[in-house]
């Protein structure tokens, strides 16, 4: 009796570990942080996410929406006009306006303006749009580079985007 418990004990840990493993790989992993990067653009971007960004921009507006809770850190430098919409909501405008915005909870922020350069990272969503007109001699209206991927032209029309790692396998 002796020599089919030996057999069987590795039988049965070794299905132990493929059932485990299956259902390891089965289970997706937690939600990473993203990134974006804009270069040099004329552009309205508008990000909801949770997490932080900093940049600069050259002439233009900034909106800023926050959460109700006090976990938010939002630094405007350069606002030649600010203005309260709302007891969550301000409106920074101006030339060579910098910042730097982060929150645990959700925010949103959108920047219309012309040389806007700025860095996100954190998990949410987004519109890019670039503001080219072949029409009108505007050719370039910036680059961008989301969530790791090669830098490429901002769309000239407004694009959803999303802010999160890219899956991984293996």
């Amino acid at each position: 009796m002796r020599p089919v418990r030996l057999f069987l004990l590795p039988v049965f840990l070794l299905a132990s570990f493929a059932v485990a493993a299956v259902a390891f790989a089965a289970k997706p992993g937690p939600v990473e942080d993203g990134t974006l990067s804009v270069r040099d653009a004329r552009a309205m971007i508008q990000l909801r996410m949770k997490g932080g960004l900093i940049g600069r921009f050259g002439q233009g507006k900034l909106t800023v929406s926050d959460s109700p809770t006090d976990t938010n850190t939002v630094v405007v430098r350069g606002a030649e006009r600010i203005r309260d919409l709302n007891e969550r909501t301000t409106v920074y405008s101006g030339t060579n306006i910098r910042f730097r915005i982060a929150d645990d909870d959700r925010i949103v922020v959108k920047i219309q303006g012309s040389k806007i350069n700025l860095s996100a990272v954190g998990r949410g969503n987004g519109v890019l749009d670039g503001w080219g007109n072949p029409s009108a001699g505007v050719y370039f209206d910036g680059s961008y580079s989301l969530n790791g991927d090669e830098y490429r032209s901002l769309p000239d029309r407004p694009t959803p985007i999303d802010l999160e790692a890219p899956t991984t396998t293996g």
